[in-house]
């Protein structure tokens, strides 16, 4: 069996039957609220890093995946959506600057890109499609 690998988070693929909705949400939480606690502790501590918000997608993604047992459209879309809470979850706990908008802070082309289109996206790609399963088999050899 494959493994799914993004970045440093990987799991083995379990893309064939069907996926249990209820353990592909608790996955899809645990991975979100998990990773976004970690983005928002190193965002507010050492600095905020935006492009690396793809980790929370990725999370999230390989919990509902790996929780659910199987990927699917469904469990790609509430693994995207759930991205987008891990990712407030850590802006939240990043906060502003000191006299500036929390709104202006974190909503520049930037952020939106890299925190808010790209993780969602990670997340499909990991419990939505089989295009994680052909990319593995055609770029990594196992």
């Amino acid at each position: 069996m494959n493994k799914l690998s993004l970045g440093h988070l990987s799991a083995e693929d379990v893309g064939e039957g069907q996926a249990n909705m209820p353990k592909a949400v608790a996955g899809a939480f645990a991975g979100a609220i998990l990773l976004g606690i970690v983005y928002g502790v190193v965002g507010k501590f050492i600095g905020e890093f935006s492009y690396a918000a793809f980790l929370i997608g990725g999370a999230t993604g390989l919990g509902a995946m790996v929780l659910g047992g199987g990927r699917g459209m469904v469990v790609g879309l509430m693994a995207s959506a759930v991205t987008l809470v891990g990712v407030l979850v850590g802006k939240l706990i990043c906060g502003a600057p000191e006299g500036v908008s929390w709104v202006a802070y974190h909503t520049t082309m930037f952020d939106i890109l890299f925190c808010y289109l790209a993780p969602p996206v990670v997340a499909f790609f990991a419990s939505g499609t089989d295009a994680a399963r052909d990319f593995i088999r055609k770029y990594i050899p196992v």
